[in-house]
């Protein structure tokens, strides 16, 4: 087996106004799945040794950089976000937080929550130590998690204030988190420019200082406010948004451009007070990271199991992929590979499609193997919000194709993903305003804008039920889901069960088959490429435990 090289593109920008929001939504529910296969998914462990493979001998890894003019370059979430001049937290440079405890005066049953014990709580859930967090008998820390979830590379760090930042007016009246956020920054820098530095104390940081990287504007602002949530039909619930080019902001001081915004309640949901889900999956969307969830409900192509999906474990291979704390080996001839739990270690493969440019921004399938390890095992083992995770180890296969266009829909780019603007597709079925654009749907027949919507990111899930992931709304994902020892992953020609459950063709070609020759309105006339055919068969040898790493699993495969 030879090594494959990788492309290296070029580099160029795109300017785009945005001003947009991302929420929390994260409702769970359940459902009952059918098994279709022979095989029955329940212990997954096996005594035998497995034998000591070096992967990096038989396969190349995704690469995560790009060159422009000699010098080597990061490429992920925030290569986008800097090409529409959305400013995104970055996964990989020093990044400073500021996160400011929001309150209100007046007579109001919240007034009560501004205490000084409950910015101690605040400073738990942000920055606690596990040592901290288990005497208060919480989940985990914001920083713990990124932290374990990017392997060390994350370099962000959050401080949270020592006092309120009160605002003196009706609360009802403030407008949300956007206002909210740029009186808080007026409040900081004039606190900061009084005798001592004011409720700030002595040992406050310039403002500057928020912004660690210089550009302009401070790197992340938290609000954590200490009204009631009220849901997402208004201005009380968990949020992120962006307020482009410093938005009724004035003076030299950096500005706040992305802010979280988020209820105190949401600390209070689980863990004895010191529950961070919200805060963490939120903060995924600052570093640039999508919903995993239907914004309309249509469908559930996670099947909830995702730190962006229903808050749930750890951050998906995929979305550590695209923010540049993973490399998944290439898998694209026959062999056998040998994979440690995803959330420990990052070991992860994938199986190409055609033409495939190297990086986190194509179309291929995703192989991880789950287990209750890491920033999965209070949630897996125990459940949070009454869903449960992968409670057994084994062996998670998604469909990704998160190809990415730069200057309009119909188009993707091959090569260069460097110069991309953002996804073709996301998780909402046809599209998250229910557009009808190329991107959305695999049309069925010609000049049709009827047909199956694409995803970025589905769970293939290993008995096939009639109800999937990607035709109800009620599918949960659950250790039935995984592949485990002995069972097999087959797309080809004879063998169509899988992808007419889950792919946009019902056939086994990939995504990328598809190329639009004209497009009026939503239809669509195009031409397929027969070659793009997909030819997998991969089979699960053994799930092993191990002493150092909790288990390992034997794949191998074939026919590629």
């Amino acid at each position: 087996m030879k090594k494959r090289k990788l492309l290296v593109g070029s580099f160029s920008i795109l300017l785009v106004s945005l001003f947009s929001l991302v929420g929390c939504d994260n409702t769970t529910s359940s459902s009952t799945t059918t098994n279709t296969n022979t095989t029955t998914n329940t212990t997954t462990t096996g005594g035998d040794e497995i034998p000591d493979i070096n992967n990096d001998e038989n396969y190349d890894k995704a690469r995560t950089t790009y060159v422009e003019n000699g010098v080597t370059k990061d490429l992920n979430m925030r290569t986008f976000g800097d090409n529409t001049k959305t400013p995104t937290l970055s996964s990989l440079e020093e990044q400073h937080v500021l996160v400011v405890p929001f309150g209100f005066t007046g007579a109001y049953d919240y007034v009560a929550r501004q205490t000084k014990e409950t910015i101690e709580e605040i400073r738990l859930t942000f920055n606690g130590t596990d040592e901290e967090i288990a005497k208060v008998n919480g989940w985990m820390s914001v920083s713990q998690y990124y932290e374990k979830s990017s392997f060390g590379k994350s370099d962000v760090s959050f401080d949270v204030l020592p006092t309120w930042c009160i605002y003196e007016g009706n609360p009802e009246a403030l407008g949300g988190g956007a206002n909210a956020a740029i009186y808080a920054r007026t409040w900081y820098v004039n606190q900061y420019n009084s005798e001592d530095h004011g409720l700030l104390g002595k040992d406050a940081k310039p403002i500057e200082y928020y912004d660690a990287d210089d550009d302009g504007v401070i790197d992340l602002m938290w609000l954590v406010y200490s009204h009631p949530e009220t849901g997402n039909q208004g201005d009380w619930w968990a949020y992120v948004t962006w307020l482009p080019d410093g938005q009724g902001q004035s003076g030299s001081a950096p500005v706040v451009a992305t802010l979280g915004w988020a209820s105190l309640d949401f600390m209070t949901k689980a863990y004895n007070g010191y529950d961070a889900h919200t805060f963490v999956h939120e903060t995924g969307h600052t570093f640039g990271l999508s919903d995993y969830y239907d914004y309309k409900g249509y469908w559930a192509p996670l099947g909830g199991i995702d730190m962006m999906d229903h808050n749930l474990g750890d951050h998906s291979a995929f979305s550590k992929f695209t923010l540049g704390w993973l490399q998944p080996w290439v898998v694209d001839e026959p062999g056998q590979i040998v994979l440690r739990p995803t959330a420990t270690t990052g070991d992860c493969f994938i199986i190409p499609s055609p033409n495939y440019n190297g990086t986190a921004f194509d179309e291929y399938f995703m192989v991880e193997l789950m287990a209750p390890v890491g920033n999965a095992q209070k949630d897996y083992q125990t459940g949070y919000e009454g869903q449960a995770g992968y409670s057994q180890p084994g062996i998670r296969i998604t469909h990704i194709d998160a190809r990415v266009y730069s200057n309009d829909w119909e188009t993707y780019l091959v090569e260069n993903p460097e110069d991309g603007v953002g996804f073709r597709v996301e998780n909402s079925h046809r599209g998250r305003g229910g557009i009808g654009i190329d991107g959305d749907f695999w049309p069925k027949e010609q000049n049709s804008d009827q047909g199956t919507s694409y995803s970025l990111i589905s769970i293939i899930d290993a008995n096939t039920p009639d109800k999937n992931g990607l035709n109800t709304a009620n599918y949960s994902a659950t250790n039935d889901s995984l592949f485990i020892e002995n069972s097999r992953f087959i797309i080809n020609d004879q063998v169509n069960v899988i992808s007419s459950k889950y792919l946009p063709s019902g056939t086994n070609l990939w995504n990328k088959a598809k190329t639009i020759t004209k497009l009026t309105g939503e239809k669509q006339t195009y031409k397929i490429d027969e070659s793009m055919a997909m030819n997998i068969n991969l089979r699960v040898e053994k799930i092993t435990t191990d002493d150092e790493y909790g288990y390992k699993a034997l794949i191998t495969i074939n026919s590629l």
